[in-house]
């Protein structure tokens, strides 16, 4: 009992502070009345010379908050992936080299300011982009010849890769920030709020699907959901899967994690002293391992490369040194795996053969390539073809090839995301875990981790110059204006605007107006996050008021009830909340904002009409 009041007495006196959380987001207000929200990771410093951790900035999002501090108006822009840089020219060229599997170099510095990753305002431009892309691919460039398809389309895919490959790692360290939200609320604040981080993740994995700019905003936090549901299935299946196989075949089986998220990477090891001569007489069974017979290879008794020394229990169950029953036992690595492939778990790394990971993504991409590039023939463009690959992708699916190659890019991205931040894996198995990981690269357009570091913060001080100059404010104020014609103009009228503008470059915007634009904008957002909650009110389930706060509800449907900007799309929602909910209060709210739409409307119609000239 004094040993619990003593500490009780050293926390609440704030002698010991839990340790800083390993990602954190922070806020900083920007020129023209805005905020970027940068998420920073805790780089763990693996060498004693290092004097402290780094904070890495990862990701930046602009949030336009009109200059206010009302969360209601708030809306989310670009977004920028700070360890994306634009190629060098060796890295461009390299890039449209046909079976050109390897990484060109490194890039030095990055100074300039980023591309921005995603415009969360406008989503679907990125897939009308794509798709005119691959239009312009397949009637333009592919009939020039074999030199100019294969090149571009080699390129095409580099530069595709590359971007997902960005993406993917984004997404890790949003999750990883999601994980430690907890943290933030106990010591602190975070700059992002949950449905704003549903949103950016969302927003980004859809952004590496093809129409996926164009799903609704209602809809992102089921999405979000879905796609967490299903990646915790595949780990937790991977995992299981890997383990009996292992237990299957007298290996080791040892998952790792990243902080307190669930397993995502595991290892295979084999220990020295089983390795006698009864060795031969086992049975090894290598379906989903992907790896060759350990029983039977003669250079295992001989292992001169990384082992590690354990202490197992009797079971074989770890154990601390100098606990009852503990010996040690001499590990030796076999195989890195992912657990977020789905179905099966992908080889990353193979010990004693280092090529067979590699290979395996040469053989895969040269195959596309030759068919694609050389001889021009497409899945879309050869029905014969495009059943056939359908087929013989489906068996090899089945029997545990991995097929899917976004999928394993992710899964590759997720190991890279791992090996970085991670501090509990012995650094010499860390360094040799990098080692096999950069083998595997064969993006021209690719740099190591180790440089990503440095550019990310070299970009971050730039893009910090640019969001606080008056071009970064003047480019705000374009966005907010094309934003006020999105709810004030008609689609037709906004795109022949647009191509009036780039002809004539448009009229100068009045400085003094800027007053204005925010009031209508602030007007027209309340209204639009009304809708949009009443939206996701509604798609929650039938009874809605069971779901969500009741009170919530009324506030919106009174917001809307009152608001001169809300049209028919508004007392539609509100018609659907007063038939399917079954609280009184709300149905009564709801029944004064449809009578007072219906008056409204009954005052339009009736209002008498000036004769000319009055």
């Amino acid at each position: 009992m004094l040993e619990s009041a003593l500490v009780c007495f050293v926390l609440g006196a704030g002698i010991l502070t839990p340790p800083p959380p390993e990602f954190r987001s922070e806020s900083q207000p920007v020129a023209g009345g805005a905020e970027l929200v940068t998420v920073f990771a805790r780089l763990k410093a693996d060498a004693p010379s290092d004097s402290q951790n780094l904070d890495i900035p990862l990701l930046a999002v602009l949030r336009d908050s009109l200059g206010d501090d009302n969360p209601d108006n708030d809306r989310l822009r670009s977004v920028w992936i700070l360890t994306s840089t634009r190629p060098t020219l060796w890295q461009r060229t390299a890039s449209a080299l046909s079976f050109g599997y390897f990484r060109a170099g490194n890039k030095r510095h990055a100074g300039h300011v980023p591309s921005p990753a995603l415009d969360l305002a406008a989503p679907s431009k990125s897939v009308y982009g794509n798709l005119l892309g691959d239009s312009l691919q397949a009637t333009e460039l592919d009939p020039l010849g074999m030199a100019v398809r294969s090149t571009t389309r080699t390129y095409r895919t580099n530069s595709d890769d590359y971007t997902k490959l960005q993406v993917f790692q984004a997404l890790v360290t949003l999750d990883n920030l999601a994980l430690d939200h907890p943290a933030l609320e106990s010591g602190g604040q975070s700059a992002l709020t949950d449905a704003e981080l549903r949103e950016i993740h969302s927003r980004l994995s859809l952004s590496t699907r093809t129409f996926g700019g164009l799903v609704r905003e209602q809809n992102l936090s089921k999405f979000y959901d879905k796609e967490n549901s299903q990646q915790e299935e595949t780990r937790g299946h991977d995992w299981e899967l890997l383990r009996q196989r292992a237990e299957l075949n007298g290996l080791f089986f040892e998952p790792l994690a990243a902080g307190s998220g669930s397993p995502s990477e595991a290892l295979l090891w084999i220990a020295r002293n089983d390795l006698d001569e009864t060795r031969a007489d086992r049975r090894f069974d290598g379906q989903f391992l992907g790896i060759a017979n350990p029983w039977t290879d003669a250079r295992l008794l001989h292992w001169t490369g990384y082992s590690q020394l354990r202490y197992l229990d009797s079971d074989n169950r770890p154990v601390l040194n100098g606990a009852p029953g503990a010996h040690p036992v001499d590990m030796i690595p076999l195989a890195w795996y992912s657990l977020n492939y789905p179905r099966v778990p992908l080889l990353l790394a193979d010990f004693r053969h280092s090529l067979t990971p590699k290979r395996r993504e040469m053989i895969n991409q040269g195959a596309t390539g030759l068919i694609t590039g050389v001889f021009g023939i497409t899945r879309f463009g050869n029905p014969s073809f495009f059943a056939a690959d359908l087929i013989w992708t489906f068996v090899r699916g089945r029997h545990g090839t991995a097929v899917n190659r976004t999928a394993r890019l992710q899964a590759y991205s997720g190991a890279r995301q791992f090996l970085a931040m991670d501090s509990s894996l012995d650094p010499g198995l860390k360094l040799e875990l990098q080692r096999h990981l950069d083998h595997l690269a064969l993006n021209p357009r690719e740099n190591e981790t180790t440089r990503e570091a440095t550019l990310a913060r070299e970009q971050y001080a730039a893009l910090l110059k640019y969001v606080d100059s008056p071009r970064g404010a003047a480019k705000l104020e374009k966005d907010r204006r094309k934003e006020l014609e999105s709810y004030t103009r008609s689609p037709s009228f906004r795109v022949f605007a647009g191509l009036g503008r780039i002809v004539t470059r448009g009229p100068r915007p009045d400085p003094g107006s800027d007053l204005s634009l925010r009031a209508e904008l602030d007007a027209y957002r309340r209204s639009a996050t009304d809708m949009r909650f009443l939206e996701r009110v509604l798609a929650s389930g039938p009874r809605p008021d069971i779901v969500w706060d009741a009170d919530a509800i009324r506030k919106s449907v009174d917001d809307l009830a009152t608001d001169a900007h809300a049209g028919s799309a508004a007392r539609h929602l509100i018609a659907q909340v007063y038939a399917r909910s079954g609280d009184s209060d709300v149905r009564l709210a709801c029944r004064r904002a449809l009578q007072g739409f219906k008056n409204a409307s009954a005052d339009a119609t009736t209002q008498p009409i000036a004769a000319p000239g009055q």
